[in-house]
């Protein structure tokens, strides 16, 4: 759990005055790519609801040796199979998607509007069968390089993030998605370390500074996982970290707003039992 660690490490590096959790971890951690993606993956398996997990690699063509071919060059990219929507979903702006997904998307909305811009969510949720129509359109062949010029930015049917109805695709109203990168409105989402989209519950899906993900970088694709965890990070086996030290009043604040890890009478337990190390490690 990112914030847990680092409110143990503040705890090591100070004396032990009692400031809250959130006084000493403004803001929401700094994430690399590989960090957003392992959320990506983290939350469509532990924590966003009413998804079905994937069951199995479909067909594509209908010509079972050339499907085999596909597949095998879309999980050498990468690409690999993900969980598609369950019953539910809401339409906003005329675009399908998770409920958690659009009532996060008109908050953020609200703030582009606010600051004025005018970006909008054009794609959300999207079928298998959606997918694989999108896939076929844009294999102009049989061939590795006709597939793999395919594969550059389409997923085959049943590896899109955009199966699970949490991942958005923006772009100006009468833009495109390629032309996003340019715009003043990715600029704001992507500052900081991407600090807008991240308050909202949002991270890149395709980061640029990620290899074998699939799809080339896609800048106008971003994916609601929710801030709770985009704040305290992938829960981690607290009892097995060498960072566990001291002050129980910090650390507990620091669960309270990171559901999904430890309690507090775990941490109780694991402060008595390891006091010693705790008390050597404060006084190093």
């Amino acid at each position: 759990m990112k914030l847990l660690a680092v409110l143990v490490l503040a705890l090591v590096a100070t004396a032990p005055a009692p400031v809250s959790a959130l006084d000493s971890t403004p803001g929401f951690p700094h994430y690399t790519g590989v960090e957003f993606q392992a959320l990506y993956e983290h939350a469509v398996t532990n924590t966003l609801p009413n998804l079905d997990q994937p069951d199995g690699q479909g067909p594509i063509t209908g010509d079972a040796e050339l499907d085999a071919r596909i597949w095998q060059r879309a999980l050498a990219r990468g690409y690999r199979l993900r969980p598609s929507a369950g019953s539910g979903l809401v339409t906003i702006d005329g675009v399908p998607m998770q409920a958690a997904a659009a009532s996060a998307w008109e908050t953020l909305k609200a703030e582009a509007r606010d600051n004025g811009l005018s970006f909008i969510v054009s794609s959300a949720y999207r079928s298998p069968a959606s997918q694989r129509t999108q896939f076929l359109s844009k294999l102009s062949g049989t061939s590795d390089e006709a597939i793999d010029a395919a594969l550059t930015w389409y997923s085959v049917p049943g590896t899109s993030k955009h199966h699970g109805g949490y991942a958005l695709d923006f772009r100006y109203r009468d833009g495109t998605f390629g032309g996003f990168r340019e715009t003043p409105d990715y600029a704001w989402l992507s500052a900081d370390n991407f600090a807008v989209a991240k308050k909202h519950g949002f991270i890149p899906s395709y980061p640029d500074d990620v290899e074998n993900q699939g799809p080339n970088p896609e800048p106008w694709e971003f994916v609601w996982v929710g801030t709770d965890l985009i704040r305290c990070g992938i829960p981690f086996d607290l009892e097995e970290s060498r960072y566990i030290a001291g002050h129980r009043s910090w650390l507990s604040e620091g669960l309270a707003i990171c559901p999904g890890s430890v309690t507090v009478a775990d941490l109780d337990y694991m402060l008595r039992n390891w006091g010693r190390k705790i008390e050597a490690m404060l006084t190093a």
